[in-house]
Protein backbone atom coordinates (compact mmCIF):
# COMPACT_ATOMS: atom_id res chain seq x y z
CA UNK A 1 0.00 0.00 0.00
CA UNK A 2 1.53 3.46 -1.09
CA UNK A 3 -0.21 6.28 0.22
CA UNK A 4 0.50 9.50 -2.34
CA UNK A 5 -1.01 13.16 -1.71
CA UNK A 6 -1.26 15.91 -4.34
CA UNK A 7 -0.40 19.31 -2.68
CA UNK A 8 -0.02 22.79 -3.59
CA UNK A 9 0.03 26.40 -2.21
CA UNK A 10 -1.76 28.33 -5.28
CA UNK A 11 -5.23 27.28 -6.00
CA UNK A 12 -6.25 26.25 -9.80
CA UNK A 13 -3.32 24.27 -11.00
CA UNK A 14 -4.84 21.22 -12.31
CA UNK A 15 -4.09 19.14 -8.87
CA UNK A 16 -7.34 17.76 -8.81
CA UNK A 17 -7.50 17.08 -12.53
CA UNK A 18 -3.96 15.10 -11.67
CA UNK A 19 -5.38 13.05 -8.70
CA UNK A 20 -8.80 12.30 -10.77
CA UNK A 21 -6.66 10.95 -13.54
CA UNK A 22 -3.92 9.19 -12.25
CA UNK A 23 -5.99 7.66 -9.75
CA UNK A 24 -8.39 6.16 -12.99
CA UNK A 25 -5.51 5.19 -14.68
CA UNK A 26 -3.78 3.26 -11.74
CA UNK A 27 -7.34 1.34 -11.46
CA UNK A 28 -7.92 0.69 -15.05
CA UNK A 29 -4.67 0.57 -16.78
CA UNK A 30 -2.66 -0.98 -14.00
CA UNK A 31 -5.64 -3.43 -12.50
CA UNK A 32 -4.53 -2.00 -9.20
CA UNK A 33 -7.00 -1.31 -6.51
CA UNK A 34 -7.44 2.25 -5.59
CA UNK A 35 -8.93 4.80 -3.11
CA UNK A 36 -8.86 8.07 -3.33
CA UNK A 37 -9.49 9.99 -0.16
CA UNK A 38 -10.83 14.02 -0.46
CA UNK A 39 -9.60 16.14 2.35
CA UNK A 40 -10.49 19.25 0.63
CA UNK A 41 -13.69 21.10 1.89
CA UNK A 42 -14.61 22.32 -1.61
CA UNK A 43 -15.13 18.82 -2.50
CA UNK A 44 -13.80 18.67 -6.24
CA UNK A 45 -12.73 15.78 -6.18
CA UNK A 46 -15.68 14.46 -4.85
CA UNK A 47 -17.75 16.49 -7.33
CA UNK A 48 -15.34 15.49 -10.43
CA UNK A 49 -16.95 11.74 -9.38
CA UNK A 50 -20.24 13.27 -9.77
CA UNK A 51 -20.89 12.52 -6.31
CA UNK A 52 -23.66 14.75 -4.16
CA UNK A 53 -21.87 14.50 -0.84
CA UNK A 54 -24.43 17.26 1.30
CA UNK A 55 -26.27 14.19 2.59
CA UNK A 56 -23.83 11.37 3.49
CA UNK A 57 -20.73 10.61 5.65
CA UNK A 58 -17.35 12.20 4.45
CA UNK A 59 -14.01 12.24 5.45
CA UNK A 60 -14.89 14.74 8.31
CA UNK A 61 -16.37 11.57 10.20
CA UNK A 62 -13.08 10.29 10.22
CA UNK A 63 -11.31 13.13 12.09
CA UNK A 64 -13.90 13.46 14.67
CA UNK A 65 -14.86 9.87 15.05
CA UNK A 66 -11.65 8.02 15.51
CA UNK A 67 -14.26 5.24 15.43
CA UNK A 68 -16.63 5.41 12.64
CA UNK A 69 -16.74 2.31 10.65
CA UNK A 70 -14.67 2.59 7.46
CA UNK A 71 -17.16 0.96 5.43
CA UNK A 72 -19.35 4.03 6.44
CA UNK A 73 -17.74 6.87 4.49
CA UNK A 74 -16.00 5.28 1.68
CA UNK A 75 -18.24 5.29 -1.88
CA UNK A 76 -17.79 2.24 -3.73
CA UNK A 77 -17.40 2.00 -7.70
CA UNK A 78 -17.96 5.42 -8.14
CA UNK A 79 -17.35 4.86 -11.71
CA UNK A 80 -19.06 2.16 -13.27
CA UNK A 81 -16.40 1.23 -15.88
CA UNK A 82 -13.49 1.15 -12.94
CA UNK A 83 -15.01 -1.20 -10.47
CA UNK A 84 -11.45 -0.86 -8.32
CA UNK A 85 -11.50 2.29 -7.63
CA UNK A 86 -12.95 4.07 -4.30
CA UNK A 87 -13.37 7.36 -3.29
CA UNK A 88 -14.04 8.64 0.59
CA UNK A 89 -16.06 11.95 -0.27
CA UNK A 90 -15.63 15.33 1.15
CA UNK A 91 -17.70 18.52 1.75
CA UNK A 92 -17.78 22.45 2.72
CA UNK A 93 -18.57 21.02 6.15
CA UNK A 94 -14.84 19.74 6.52
CA UNK A 95 -14.38 23.52 6.98
CA UNK A 96 -15.45 23.45 10.67
CA UNK A 97 -13.20 20.04 11.11
CA UNK A 98 -10.43 22.49 11.42
CA UNK A 99 -11.38 24.68 14.48
CA UNK A 100 -12.73 21.31 16.01
CA UNK A 101 -9.28 19.64 16.57
CA UNK A 102 -6.91 22.49 16.78
CA UNK A 103 -6.84 22.12 20.66
CA UNK A 104 -6.26 18.00 20.19
CA UNK A 105 -3.19 15.95 21.50
CA UNK A 106 -2.19 14.91 18.45
CA UNK A 107 -4.14 16.37 15.87
CA UNK A 108 -1.84 16.24 13.21
CA UNK A 109 -1.72 12.27 13.40
CA UNK A 110 -5.79 11.36 13.41
CA UNK A 111 -5.62 10.13 9.69
CA UNK A 112 -2.60 7.74 9.92
CA UNK A 113 -4.50 6.71 13.08
CA UNK A 114 -6.87 6.13 11.21
CA UNK A 115 -5.47 4.47 8.39
CA UNK A 116 -3.42 2.17 10.99
CA UNK A 117 -6.50 1.38 12.87
CA UNK A 118 -7.89 0.22 10.23
CA UNK A 119 -5.32 -1.38 8.39
CA UNK A 120 -7.36 -4.30 7.42
CA UNK A 121 -9.49 -2.12 5.02
CA UNK A 122 -6.56 0.04 4.02
CA UNK A 123 -4.36 -2.65 3.12
CA UNK A 124 -6.71 -4.29 0.42
CA UNK A 125 -5.39 -0.97 -1.80
CA UNK A 126 -2.33 -1.31 -3.78
CA UNK A 127 -2.33 2.92 -3.88
CA UNK A 128 -4.39 5.66 -2.09
CA UNK A 129 -4.34 9.16 -3.20
CA UNK A 130 -5.53 12.34 -1.06
CA UNK A 131 -6.42 15.70 -2.85
CA UNK A 132 -5.74 18.50 -0.78
CA UNK A 133 -6.69 22.01 -0.84
CA UNK A 134 -4.18 24.95 -1.64
CA UNK A 135 -2.83 25.43 2.24
CA UNK A 136 -0.89 23.85 4.81
CA UNK A 137 -3.96 23.42 7.10
CA UNK A 138 -4.17 20.71 10.28
CA UNK A 139 -6.30 18.94 8.11
CA UNK A 140 -3.95 18.77 5.16
CA UNK A 141 -0.70 17.97 7.44
CA UNK A 142 -2.95 14.78 8.75
CA UNK A 143 -2.64 13.98 4.83
CA UNK A 144 1.29 14.57 4.58
CA UNK A 145 1.63 12.75 7.50
CA UNK A 146 -0.24 9.87 6.12
CA UNK A 147 1.78 10.05 2.89
CA UNK A 148 4.94 8.03 1.83
CA UNK A 149 5.24 10.77 -0.58
CA UNK A 150 3.76 14.20 -1.58
CA UNK A 151 4.02 15.59 -5.10
CA UNK A 152 3.72 19.44 -5.80
CA UNK A 153 1.37 20.19 -8.61
CA UNK A 154 2.42 23.80 -10.50
CA UNK A 155 1.18 25.48 -13.26
CA UNK A 156 3.59 27.38 -16.15
CA UNK A 157 4.18 30.71 -14.16
CA UNK A 158 7.13 32.14 -11.60
CA UNK A 159 3.87 32.43 -9.00
CA UNK A 160 3.09 29.08 -9.03
CA UNK A 161 6.93 27.73 -8.16
CA UNK A 162 7.33 30.45 -5.71
CA UNK A 163 4.33 28.80 -4.21
CA UNK A 164 5.90 25.16 -4.25
CA UNK A 165 8.91 26.01 -2.73
CA UNK A 166 7.29 27.93 -0.11
CA UNK A 167 5.75 24.97 0.68
CA UNK A 168 9.42 22.66 0.63
CA UNK A 169 10.14 25.33 3.24
CA UNK A 170 7.11 25.21 5.64
CA UNK A 171 6.89 21.21 5.19
CA UNK A 172 10.26 20.64 6.26
CA UNK A 173 9.59 22.95 9.45
CA UNK A 174 6.98 21.03 10.29
CA UNK A 175 8.26 17.85 9.55
CA UNK A 176 11.63 18.58 11.66
CA UNK A 177 9.14 19.95 14.37
CA UNK A 178 7.64 16.76 14.78
CA UNK A 179 10.72 14.33 13.72
CA UNK A 180 9.76 13.21 10.75
CA UNK A 181 11.68 12.83 7.56
CA UNK A 182 11.14 15.02 4.22
CA UNK A 183 8.77 12.89 1.64
CA UNK A 184 7.98 15.40 -1.11
CA UNK A 185 8.95 12.85 -4.10
CA UNK A 186 8.09 15.07 -7.16
CA UNK A 187 7.28 17.96 -8.98
CA UNK A 188 4.77 18.07 -11.84
CA UNK A 189 4.44 21.64 -14.28
CA UNK A 190 0.75 21.47 -15.82
CA UNK A 191 -0.63 23.17 -18.41
CA UNK A 192 2.38 23.25 -20.07
CA UNK A 193 2.16 24.85 -23.90
CA UNK A 194 5.25 23.72 -25.35
CA UNK A 195 4.56 26.55 -28.11
CA UNK A 196 5.56 29.09 -25.63
CA UNK A 197 8.87 30.68 -25.22
CA UNK A 198 7.66 31.20 -20.86
CA UNK A 199 6.89 27.22 -20.93
CA UNK A 200 10.10 26.42 -21.85
CA UNK A 201 12.00 28.53 -20.11
CA UNK A 202 9.91 27.79 -17.17
CA UNK A 203 10.71 24.75 -17.16
CA UNK A 204 14.53 24.71 -18.27
CA UNK A 205 14.32 27.21 -14.73
CA UNK A 206 12.78 24.52 -12.27
CA UNK A 207 15.34 21.92 -13.69
CA UNK A 208 18.06 24.44 -12.42
CA UNK A 209 16.03 25.22 -9.18
CA UNK A 210 17.45 23.90 -6.35
CA UNK A 211 15.52 21.06 -4.56
CA UNK A 212 13.09 20.85 -7.28
CA UNK A 213 15.63 19.92 -10.18
CA UNK A 214 15.96 16.33 -8.32
CA UNK A 215 12.54 15.84 -7.58
CA UNK A 216 11.02 17.20 -11.19
CA UNK A 217 8.49 14.63 -13.26
CA UNK A 218 9.99 13.99 -16.84
CA UNK A 219 6.85 14.36 -17.62
CA UNK A 220 4.55 17.70 -18.70
CA UNK A 221 0.99 17.77 -18.53
CA UNK A 222 -0.28 19.72 -21.61
CA UNK A 223 -2.37 22.24 -22.48
CA UNK A 224 -5.49 20.01 -23.15
CA UNK A 225 -9.24 20.87 -23.87
CA UNK A 226 -10.01 16.85 -23.49
CA UNK A 227 -9.04 17.19 -19.57
CA UNK A 228 -11.47 19.83 -19.06
CA UNK A 229 -14.23 18.62 -20.65
CA UNK A 230 -13.76 15.34 -19.04
CA UNK A 231 -14.59 17.11 -15.56
CA UNK A 232 -17.59 18.51 -16.94
CA UNK A 233 -18.71 14.71 -18.17
CA UNK A 234 -17.30 13.26 -14.41
CA UNK A 235 -15.60 11.37 -16.44
CA UNK A 236 -11.63 10.16 -15.76
CA UNK A 237 -9.48 11.32 -19.04
CA UNK A 238 -8.86 7.32 -19.54
CA UNK A 239 -12.41 6.45 -19.76
CA UNK A 240 -13.65 9.76 -21.58
CA UNK A 241 -10.70 10.38 -24.70
CA UNK A 242 -7.60 7.90 -24.73
CA UNK A 243 -6.53 9.73 -27.72
CA UNK A 244 -5.57 13.18 -25.96
CA UNK A 245 -2.40 14.16 -25.63
CA UNK A 246 -3.82 14.30 -22.10
CA UNK A 247 -4.67 11.39 -21.47
CA UNK A 248 -1.01 10.42 -23.34
CA UNK A 249 0.70 12.80 -20.58
CA UNK A 250 -0.64 11.31 -17.27
CA UNK A 251 -0.54 7.57 -18.79
CA UNK A 252 3.15 8.78 -18.64
CA UNK A 253 3.28 10.50 -15.32
CA UNK A 254 1.90 7.33 -13.95
CA UNK A 255 4.63 5.00 -15.28
CA UNK A 256 6.59 7.66 -13.37
CA UNK A 257 4.96 7.56 -10.31
CA UNK A 258 5.29 3.94 -10.14
CA UNK A 259 8.69 3.69 -10.43
CA UNK A 260 9.85 6.78 -8.42
CA UNK A 261 7.63 4.91 -5.57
Amino acid sequence: MKILSFATLKGGVGKTMSVFSVSSILAKEYNKKVLCIDVDPQGNLTNNFGIDAQKIATVKEIFENEDINFDDVVIKKPVEEIPNLDIIPSNIYLTGTEMRIINLTGREFLLRNYIKNNKNKFKEYDYILIDTNPSISVINQNAFIASDGIFLVNEVGFNSLSGSQLFITLWLQIAKRLGLENNIKGFLINRFDKRTKLAEEFLNHCKETKFIKDIIFDTVIPVNIKLSESELENKPINIFDTNSTGYKAYKNLTDELIERM
